[in-house]
């Protein structure tokens, strides 16, 4: 009977501080847990390319996910607004998250100011804002762009931004996208207000790219206009002095035919960039984006495009044998400023000059490099004087 009592008492008190050692250890396990949670992220060491405000190729170099500054190297996931979606995004290898933001119940007597992650016409979402962010910012290194469709979500979102940037915790760029002007087709006025959206930014969150666009339509049976001049001053009379870096989304199938606009367009800033985007039934032509390669630098645009059309691009535009089609109108900065190169890496040319005169044999090196010209009057004895031109060096 003794020994039952002493047995009985000695396993109670085995299992108490078995019970005790185990909480005690479940206990600790939260706090590390919590702790890491908050303290520890992954993201880059760099601190003048890791901020909200840091340039997007800039990052992604730093923390080893490209090679070199290329836009076409970078890799997007669209519409990660979702838990679901968020949670593919986050497990993919993709390297730049694009997610809507609008607020609760949009346009409702349910609309409240909470931030979600929802594209129209969807106004509710099983994802805030908050949410969304303490998910991308703990567990992954990916740049984030958010896409405001109205004004509404933005003051909210950028005091958000704002909190957890003072906190430390965001270490990676943020874009912010909003479409500002009407742009082509577009026949009614959807656009978001340029003034206010812009006055948001600069007064709650300017450490960010501002990613202003145009609203578009295009239908591929009918007969479709594309950006003008007019479109493209009035975006640069907007966001020309403001301070940060600016990226334009412009879409992929209407920017060859507004090539010279866009050149002017880039030429205006080294802050300026491109994003190409592409509808999901736009009939995006391979030859254009090589026409747009070959007349930009590198980390000039950004390619947001579909499949195969981006894996078919890629593989031409990355070959460095490729022969190009140059844009007469357009900056020698491209030409001089090749992947991993500068203008030292330019070559002079000298063409060969065989005979004289109009039997004058001209050989030109079947090689890439700068040509110049000297070009004058030859003034025949009768009839309009005659352009000629003296080859000394080449644009090949």
């Amino acid at each position: 009977m003794s020994c039952k009592k002493w047995c009985s008492s000695s396993q109670a008190k085995w299992i108490l501080a078995g019970s005790v050692s185990v909480t005690l250890v479940l206990a600790i396990s939260m706090i590390l847990g919590l702790t890491l949670h908050q303290g520890t992220q992954p993201g880059c060491e760099n601190d003048a390319v890791c901020g909200p405000d840091a340039d997007m190729l800039d990052y992604l170099l730093s923390t080893g996910q490209i090679s070199h500054k290329d836009g076409l190297l970078v890799t997007w996931y669209h519409a990660a607004n979702s838990k679901k979606a968020m949670e593919a995004a986050l497990n993919s290898d993709v390297m730049v998250l694009e997610a809507d933001v609008t607020v609760e119940g949009f346009n409702t007597v349910n609309e409240t100011d909470v931030p979600i992650m929802a594209h129209p016409p969807a106004i509710y979402s099983d994802n805030t804002l908050q949410e969304w962010l303490e998910a991308v910012l703990v567990s992954s290194q990916k740049g984030i762009k958010l896409d405001f469709k109205s004004l509404k979500a933005v003051g909210p979102s950028l005091d958000l931004l704002g909190q957890l940037t003072e906190a430390g915790r965001i270490r990676r760029p943020v874009w912010i996208n909003a479409d500002i002007l009407r742009g082509p087709n577009v026949p009614i006025s959807i656009e978001v207000n340029a003034t206010q959206f812009l006055a948001l930014v600069q007064e709650k969150y300017p450490r960010a790219t501002i990613s202003p666009g145009f609203t578009t339509l295009y239908v591929p049976q009918l007969p479709n206009s594309t950006y003008t001049q007019a479109m493209v001053e009035a975006m640069q009379e907007l966001v020309g002095a403001l301070p940060q870096k600016v990226t334009f989304p412009v879409r992929a199938v209407m920017t060859r035919a507004a090539w010279p606009q866009f050149s002017w367009l880039l030429s205006q800033s080294e802050r300026y960039s491109l994003t190409l985007w592409q509808g999901a039934s736009d009939p995006v032509s391979v030859e254009d984006l090589l026409f747009i390669r070959d007349n930009s630098a590198t980390h000039q645009i950004y390619y947001d495009l579909f499949e195969p059309v981006l894996s078919q691009f890629k593989q031409l535009a990355l070959n460095t044998t490729r022969k190009r089609i140059y844009y007469t109108g357009g900056s020698l900065v491209p030409h001089l400023q090749q992947p991993k190169g500068d203008g030292l890496d330019v070559e002079w040319l000298v063409l060969e000059v065989n005979g004289t005169g109009r039997r004058a044999a001209i050989t030109v090196p079947d090689r890439e490099g700068m040509i110049l010209l000297d070009v004058g009057l030859q003034e025949p004895e009768a009839g309009n004087p005659v352009p000629i031109c003296t080859p000394q060096m080449v644009l090949s």
